[in-house]
């Protein structure tokens, strides 16, 4: 077959040509002419090897002529692993039928999908070998060009503030939960290292360490680099023997015992003081130690994972009213009710739904906040009795941030700022497999707002960290799965994340053994469709990282552009509206399509970091701390701009007007009465600061909104050159028309492969384009 390389999109997968689908088997051709080429063999097994000793001889031949073949020897072994996987599965077609029966959107023909996915996973390695095929023979005749990309050695990559480095280079990460830790693995596909903790590891209350973990931490070698997973699953029974109560007030999942209990702070102290002096220094701790798993202390009655707070706990809230209202006369006044003092404070020990919004909620779910907060700051400072140059994270959901509701205890704002890495495992789906169709789904091909706005919330506190993603859930979910998901989809997702500030990403998961059996207990909805069945997803997260390691310089540029717009966010109306961060996703959709980077701005963001941007709008924020609007103030008293609209900061946290207002001062107060208007002055007020882009983008599709989020950086002013970067995030295809903002545009190319590109181009959903653009 024939191969012409036009554009990027010529050879990416020969997706150029049409698709074709052999409804008997369920299995898609990328084109005609591999279909066709199919039907010569007797099986997918044999032409799949056939195409893996194709690409391999290749690879020898590219390899003699000094051309970097990292991309093709990844793809060649993701095949060769797939290749064993499609042989247990054929073999073991019962083992499935199990697993897909406990998938919503499988379950209704197990043993169909369980049938069909060998010659699918065959199919996929034919397709995959056969795009590696194609352009590393386009890469080798000098048709494309291939940009010098490292070969990371794991064992040596150093976190640096806001990125790792390797050989003196920044350098993004991927790899996978559960992964076996074997050559064969490691080699392509991440070489991850770590250790793992738990509370019961300590085995009495003399605070001595099981013998085991003991001996293993002592025969640990340095390793490659890594991080400590902190497990509070496992609490010890003979501490739950000494005193029961220490499992009231548990976080219910990944968190099984009440934080507040002073056995639980013994238990802990002990776990770090016994094992971390082992492991301080060590590479396999360079990504420090993440101090729990996906923590939620939820206090809602009747949802999820909700539970009452315990008997230690609401002494500690006692405390905590007496420092926050100074006299029960106060409290009584807010709460409507007749305390003697703080000590005869009893109300409920958890919330009902029905209160939010009252001052006795507000007061609840910020002190389970602070709690939390503290709870955290208890755990680093232990670790860092003994590994001083230690840096903690936590796996937060970036959902409890993003969504509406705020009784989980989760403050990311406090707990991003205390940490040394960012952690987190942001999620990014398409359509769910059941229930009504979500908000996104009408324009967007999937869910971006975690890797998004979330994670630009995290950079707007703390922009000089590294950020690592402990469990990534852009493949699946537990709401989401698509045997057929295309490796656009995988492509377009991490980098968009990494745009927006992600270094390291340990996927979830890697369920499979090196026989191609399912782990233990892995019998979940979350295996059946994953990435475990498809071997050109597991391929696109390496290559789009191979890709990502060949640009790294441009992408940090794109991670640390200036926010010049800053949208303000304040605990005192996410608590008490029941549908704020609804009202900030607003502003932040109308504003993240524009060619702009977009930030946050809070008190502690406002008190702590550089005011480096031109304005802060507030939309639909009517609670406020007083210390809120006097922050602001002084900020425009100061010269700053600010945009709001006439809802704002009208009471404070308990719904008591303020007596305060802003006035302009040496700056500039904008009152407005829409969100477009709102856009307007808020793009207007970068403009007069000379901070557009130097190149624009006209976008159009079938849906009448931008669907494509872009950005630019200036590769060399001088030289009038600008890297643009472009991911269609929209449902539809939409045509792109790019412009300069001053003269005219000389050339457009593909910075990954060198081809020619033009002002004006086509992108369909999830597509990625970073173009060099040269003016006249």
């Amino acid at each position: 077959m024939s191969l012409k390389i036009t554009s990027v999109k010529s050879f990416a997968f020969l997706g150029f040509l049409s698709v074709a689908f052999n409804a008997s088997a369920d299995i898609y051709y990328s084109n005609t002419d591999a279909w066709a080429e199919s039907l010569s063999y007797a099986s997918k097994e044999d032409e799949a090897s056939d195409k893996i000793k194709e690409l391999r001889k290749l690879i020898a031949k590219a390899k003699k002529t000094g051309v970097n073949t990292l991309k093709e020897e990844t793809a060649l072994r993701t095949a060769e692993i797939f290749m064993g996987y499609a042989t247990w599965d054929e073999n073991n077609v019962d083992a499935n039928v199990k697993h897909f029966s406990l998938v919503t959107r499988y379950k209704k023909e197990p043993e169909k999908y369980a049938k069909l996915l060998p010659d699918f996973e065959r199919q996929e390695i034919i397709e995959m070998m056969n795009s590696s095929i194609a352009e590393l023979d386009a890469v080798m005749k000098g048709e494309l060009k291939r940009l010098p990309t490292p070969v990371v050695d794991w064992t040596k990559v150093k976190v640096d503030k806001d990125m790792l480095v390797y050989e003196g280079k920044p350098v993004f990460l991927a790899d996978w939960t559960w992964k076996p830790r074997i050559k064969e693995y490691i080699e392509y596909h991440g070489d991850l290292d770590g250790f793992f903790l738990t509370n019961g590891n300590v085995i009495n209350d003399k605070g001595d360490i099981s013998p085991k973990v003991l001996k293993e931490l002592q025969e640990r070698d340095d390793g490659s680099i890594g991080f400590v997973f902190l497990n509070h699953s496992n609490f010890p029974k003979w501490a739950e023997k000494k005193d029961p109560t220490v499992k009231d007030g548990p976080g219910i999942k990944y968190t099984m015992y009440d934080i507040n209990h002073p056995l639980a702070r013994q238990v802990n102290s002990d776990l770090i003081k016994g094992t971390v002096p082992y492991m301080a220094g060590k590479q396999y701790t360079e990504l420090g130690y993440m101090l729990c798993n996906e923590p939620h202390w939820n206090s809602i009655e009747k949802t999820w994972a909700s539970a009452p707070i315990s008997e230690y706990a609401y002494e500690e809230f006692r405390k905590w009213l007496r420092n926050k209202h100074g006299n029960i006369g106060e409290l009584n006044k807010l709460w409507g009710t007749s305390y003697k003092d703080f000590a005869s404070v009893n109300g409920p020990r958890i919330m009902k739904e029905s209160m939010q919004g009252s001052p006795m909620y507000f007061d609840f779910m910020a002190f389970n906040m602070d709690r939390v907060t503290e709870w955290f700051s208890f755990l680093k400072n232990e670790i860092r009795k003994y590994d001083p140059q230690a840096k903690t994270h936590i796996k937060i959901m970036p959902n409890l941030w993003s969504d509406n509701k705020r009784d989980s205890g989760i403050d990311l704002e406090a707990l991003t700022r205390n940490s040394e890495i960012i952690g987190n495992d942001a999620s990014s789906c398409g359509a769910w497999m059941w229930g009504k169709p979500k908000f996104w789904e009408k324009n967007y091909a999937f869910d971006w707002v975690e890797i998004c706005m979330a994670y630009d919330f995290m950079k707007s506190v703390s922009p000089d960290k590294v950020m690592f993603n402990t469990e990534g859930h852009m493949l699946s979910t537990g709401k989401y799965r698509d045997l057929y998901q295309t490796k656009e989809y995988a492509r377009g997702n991490y980098w968009l994340a990494t745009i927006h500030g992600l270094t390291a990403t340990q996927t979830w998961y890697w369920c499979r053994r090196e026989d191609g059996s399912s782990r233990k207990n892995s019998d979940s909805n979350g295996y059946a469709g994953s990435n475990n069945h498809q071997p050109r997803i597991v391929n696109e997260v390496h290559a789009t990282m191979i890709d990502l390691n060949s640009v790294s310089d441009y992408i940090m540029s794109f991670q640390r552009q200036r926010k010049p717009l800053r949208i303000f966010y304040t605990k005192a109306s996410s608590i008490n509206k029941p549908a704020h961060m609804n009202d900030v996703f607003s502003i932040y959709e109308k504003l993240n399509f524009s060619g702009l980077p977009i930030g946050f701005a809070t008190e502690g963001i406002l008190k702590n970091n550089p005011h480096e941007w031109d304005a802060i709008v507030i939309y639909k924020t009517p609670y406020a701390f007083k210390s809120d609007i006097e922050i602001i103030q002084k900020y425009l008293d100061e010269g700053g701009t600010v945009i709001m609209d006439s809802e704002s900061f009208k009471t404070d946290e308990y719904g008591r007007k303020m007596d305060l207002t802003l006035k302009q001062g040496k700056g500039r107060l904008i009152v407005v009465s829409t969100l477009n208007e709102m856009k307007n002055k808020a793009l207007a007020a970068v403009k007069s600061n000379k901070g557009m882009p130097a190149i624009s983008i006209a976008e159009t599709n079938d849906r009448n909104m931008p669907g494509c989020e872009w950005r630019v950086i200036a590769k060399d002013k001088d030289k009038d050159k600008y890297i643009v970067n472009i991911v269609n995030i929209g449902k539809s295809d939409a045509t792109v028309s790019m412009s300069a903002a001053k003269g005219n545009i000389k050339s457009v190319s593909e910075v990954l492969t060198g081809l020619k590109s033009a002002t004006q181009i086509v992108m369909k959903p999830n597509e990625v384009q970073l173009l060099e653009v040269s003016l006249e």
